[in-house]
């Protein structure tokens, strides 16, 4: 007999992974690059006076970017349709900083300093467990039992045993995206700090194939 077993375990967050860009807008790749290092080597700057509090940068990556548009062609002679060209309009600088806040009651005092910096775009906020394998494994458990339970449900109403365990087959095992609305603030005021609210708990879930030996009660 084989049966899907079905399991969830909830944890509670306690590791921010917070997305933030600087980015700087030109004309030409020349008006671009050198205001775009000054921007980006103050964010830095910005970023790692923030350590103290639980700020780790994990990673960065810089790149350019074409603004491109498309204008008509002027039509040499008269005739149906129109034509247009693909134009440069400019480039756009952008640096990507990929943060990492372990220190949860310090998450919106450091995004809030990020954003007063106004350096900063805020991109993403996703929420994770630093223990994410030992959750994993606990949905595993209850995968586990959630198919014994329903193997048992089947076999003893007909007066049938489990025997020995024949082949278990490892299902989809995941952790939860954890993504979080973008920060907003509790008021207008300059004052006010950035809210972010992280879900209760996160959930995981895992399933898994089991297949028993059965025969009749007492054999």
């Amino acid at each position: 007999m084989t049966v899907l077993g079905k399991g969830k375990h909830e944890v509670r967050p306690d590791l921010a992974r917070v997305a933030v860009t600087v980015t700087t807008e030109g004309k030409t790749l020349e008006s671009v690059n050198n205001p775009h290092q000054d921007r980006a080597t103050r964010a830095l700057k910005i970023l790692e006076g923030l350590q103290s509090l639980g700020l780790e940068i994990e990673k960065s990556n810089y790149r350019v970017d074409e603004r491109r548009v498309q204008r008509p062609i002027p039509p040499v002679q008269p005739g149906p349709g129109q034509r247009y060209e693909n134009l440069v309009e400019g480039y756009t600088a952008t640096t990507t900083f990929s943060l990492k806040i372990a220190a949860m009651d310090k998450l919106n005092e450091i995004v809030t300093k990020v954003t007063d910096s106004n350096l900063f775009q805020v991109h993403s906020v996703r929420f994770q467990v630093v223990q994410e394998r030992m959750a994993l494994n606990q949905a595993r458990r209850s995968a586990m039992l959630d198919a014994k339970e329903q193997a048992l449900a089947y076999a003893e109403p007909v007066d049938l045993e489990l025997k020995e365990i024949i082949a278990i087959t490892d299902g989809e095992a995941e952790a939860p995206d954890g993504y979080a609305d973008m920060p907003m603030r509790r008021a207008t005021s300059p004052n006010s700090t950035v809210q972010i609210i992280p879900p209760a708990t996160l959930e995981f879930n895992a399933s898994v194939n089991v297949t028993w030996r059965i025969a009749p009660r007492g054999f």
